[in-house]
Parts: structure tokens; sequence; C-alpha cells
């Protein structure tokens, strides 16, 4: 008796083993409604911040977001769209982080669903900044903002892109300046 129950109870330890073995506590399932982006993390160079812009769009995160701008941030617009923004009676050809923020966290708390592509791999010194350190990578973007469910309706924008990236000192890149250069 005393050698069945041992047997048995060998036999339900060996199954209990062979199945934990095959779960990873540190590795669980993913959900499939998760975002499934990786943020890249180090930011070791000035694509990868690009990309990590991209992620939060989709996932319509305004931390992640916020994390790829510098402090001293500016989005430069069109000459078609300066307006006074700030609201101190001077028309505003570009915007800061404060603003941008602002903007995003209201559009991301708007919508459904986000869709940004954006399409290039160029990158070259940009001669705006006479330190030599800022980079300057040309991008088309293709964006897409849905107000529903189904995704149907919504907004889209498609143009061309200028970001200027730079390197801290702790050798993380952000994004310093976005030029719009869309055609009107």
């Amino acid at each position: 008796m005393r050698r069945s129950k041992f047997a048995a109870a060998v036999v339900i330890t060996s199954i209990i083993l062979s199945v934990s073995a095959c779960l990873n506590p540190f590795a669980p399932k993913t959900n499939p409604s998760v975002n499934p982006h990786q943020y890249h993390a180090p930011v070791d160079s000035a694509w990868k911040v690009l990309e990590n812009m991209e992620y939060a769009y989709i996932s319509r995160d305004i931390n992640h977001y916020m994390a790829c701008l510098r402090s001293d941030f500016e989005f430069h617009l069109l000459e078609t769209d300066w307006e006074d923004y700030t609201g101190n009676g001077v028309i505003d050809e570009y915007w800061g982080i404060d603003l941008e923020e602002e903007f995003h966290i209201a559009m991301f708390n708007a919508v459904t669903a986000i869709e940004l592509n954006l399409i290039g791999e160029a990158e070259y010194p940009w001669t705006g900044d006479p330190s030599g350190l800022s980079l300057a990578l040309p991008r088309t973007f293709d964006l897409k903002v849905y107000t529903d469910g189904a995704h149907s309706t919504g907004f889209r924008a498609s143009g061309s892109a200028l970001f200027i990236c730079r390197e801290d000192s702790e050798g993380e890149w952000y994004i310093w300046q976005w030029w719009d250069q869309s055609e009107t």
C-alpha cells in the first residue's frame, strides 16, 4: 500500500513538473488587444526616437509621446497655419512643448484609434545648428485618426515633415524641432 501511494505521488508530481516546465511565469502569454510595439530603450539613435513617436501615436500614450520631445521642443507651422495659439496677441509661427502636450492629450482622448506611418530613412547633419550636433530626418507621413470603434469615421492627413533630433549628454536622442513641410 505504501508503494502504491508513493508511486501515485511520484506520477502526480511528475505530471505537475512536466506541465509547469512548459509554462514560464516570466514570459506570460501576450494579449492580442495590447499594443505589440516594443519601445526602444535606450534611444541611442535618432531614428529610434521617431519609431517611439510612431508607437506612442498608435498607442495614444501621452507619456511615451512626451518622452520623445526635448524640453525646448518647437513645432514649426506652415505659413497658412500661423495664428495666435498662445493668446498673447502675437502670431505664432511655431509652438512649444506645453501646447504640443495640450493638443496631443486632447487628440488622444478624443479618438478611438490612430494609425501613423513615417516613411523614409534619410538622416544628415542639420545645417541650422551651428554646434553640428543635430540630425535632420525628412519623412513623409500618413496619419489616420478614427473617431468611431469601427474605424470608418475620422480624419486623414498626409504630407512631409522634417524632424530635427539632438542627442543629450547621456546619449539619448530627442525630437528638438518638427517642421511641417506639407503642401497646402
